[in-house]
């Protein structure tokens, strides 16, 4: 019984789906742990970023390229996407701002474990991922308070939660590093960090559950977008790169940071920041990105 307990929780996609699934089931009580959205943020950022070692860093000069291509490709080509896809469709004005938001917020921080298991170039997502959270700290409000009324959005907020989200789990993953406790269970640090995507993805998806189960013609533009902005841009940054002759390695990489948004963070920013509704994109869009990685796993040793 432990021991299947244990594969359980070290499955991602389990766990997922298992959130997914009691926020539509159960989500009467999400919005009593609302309050807990940002704690398990914070816990799961810290987690995920253990993996960006200062010694790896050392070499950053070697990825500035790369560097400037995960930037082109998740904040102008993909926060494009979103950005034009939002003005062109969207109407509400919640929906509206909850695009805004995940276009805003930095890659999704399975990009690393993701390209762990793609076989992807692991130093171009590290290097990748840490610019781009360390540069979200000013892209983030500037597409904010670019695109969204200054008068909904508190810019000393935003901030806020920036720095909580990303400054302040960088500098305690370097505590935790330092950490022989840490060391001994860091062989099982995807079980925690499946444990506070489970608490994220209930609330917000428990929080919005009308919208899955009601709301269907807003299901169905938000999904389309969701589609258009996972699996249509993530196949055209695989396509484009594979006609630039980049190798596997670091197209594996490429396309992760051309289909994935840090969901938690945009939907809990738009909770925290805005209302409910403002969640409902990021919501919508959490299942298409898991899907679109078992998708896109199969597609490229099929064809790859």
């Amino acid at each position: 019984m432990l021991s299947l307990l244990y594969r359980l929780l070290r499955n991602s996609n389990l766990m997922f789906l298992a959130a997914f699934l009691l926020g539509l089931v159960l989500g009467g009580y999400a919005s009593l742990l609302k309050v807990y959205i940002l704690p398990a943020l914070v816990f799961i950022m810290t987690l995920s970023t253990t993996q960006i070692t200062l010694s790896k860093l050392i070499h950053f000069r070697k990825y500035f390229r790369d560097i400037l291509f995960v930037f082109v490709i998740n904040y102008i080509f993909l926060s494009g996407l979103i950005l034009l896809t939002n003005h062109l469709l969207i109407r509400d004005p919640d929906l509206y701002v909850g695009f805004v938001v995940m276009a805003a917020i930095p890659p999704a921080v399975a990009v690393l474990p993701f390209t762990y298991l793609l076989r992807g170039e692991m130093m171009v997502s590290l290097t990748g991922a840490a610019s781009l959270y360390l540069l979200a700290l000013v892209v983030a409000p500037f597409i904010s308070l670019q695109f969204l009324d200054v008068g909904r959005i508190d810019p000393l907020k935003l901030f806020s939660v920036l720095i909580q989200l990303i400054l302040i789990p960088f500098i305690a993953s370097r505590l935790l590093l330092k950490w022989k406790f840490f060391r001994r269970v860091k062989g099982n640090m995807n079980i925690f960090v499946n444990l506070g995507f489970f608490i994220v993805i209930y609330i917000v998806i428990g929080m919005n559950r009308s919208a899955f189960l009601s709301h269907f013609e807003i299901l169905a533009l938000v999904s389309s977008i969701a589609f258009l902005r996972t699996f249509v841009s993530g196949h055209l940054v695989d396509l484009f790169s594979r006609l630039m002759g980049i190798d596997r390695e670091r197209r594996m990489s490429y396309v992760l940071f051309g289909s994935f948004k840090n969901l938690g963070a945009a939907a809990s920013i738009a909770i925290i920041l805005f209302n409910e509704r403002a969640a409902i994109p990021s919501a919508v869009t959490i299942p298409f990105e898991l899907i679109f990685f078992v998708w896109y796993n199969y597609f490229q040793k099929r064809w790859g």
